[in-house]
């Protein structure tokens, strides 16, 4: 148990780094453009509130909600969006699935490993 402990938080550690690394240049790809603006979150089967999460041109991203605003960065790979965080000093990495349509974001959370999903507002 110790041990499994032991490697998340090594894993959560490594991936800050690399994270850091990647996006501290604050550089944006055109091929990710389509993510850049605010997701609502439209569908949640263990009935959360409503919330946002708004990713910007420069690798920031904002979760707005029930705690205010929470900001964090973001990474975007050829099947996920990776986003971390810090809320009163912790650190919450988040994984979303895009679909090929890129249109929907989905979530699949740690307490009930049920699928929420995000849609993007304000479509141009």
């Amino acid at each position: 148990m110790r041990c499994r402990w032991i490697q998340i938080v090594f894993g959560a550690a490594i991936f800050l780094i690399w994270l850091n690394q990647v996006i501290a240049d604050k550089t944006h790809h055109t091929e990710d453009e389509w993510l850049v603006g605010k997701w609502e979150l439209t569908y949640d089967p263990d009935g959360d509130k409503k919330d946002y999460i708004e990713f910007k041109s420069d690798g920031d991203a904002i979760s707005s909600g029930e705690l205010g605003d929470v900001e964090g960065l973001y990474l975007v790979n050829h099947e996920s969006v990776k986003a971390v965080f810090t809320y009163k000093e912790k650190d919450f990495i988040m994984t979303f699935f895009y679909n090929p349509k890129k249109d929907e974001l989905r979530i699949v959370t740690s307490h009930t490993g049920r699928e929420s999903i995000y849609k993007k507002i304000n479509v141009r």
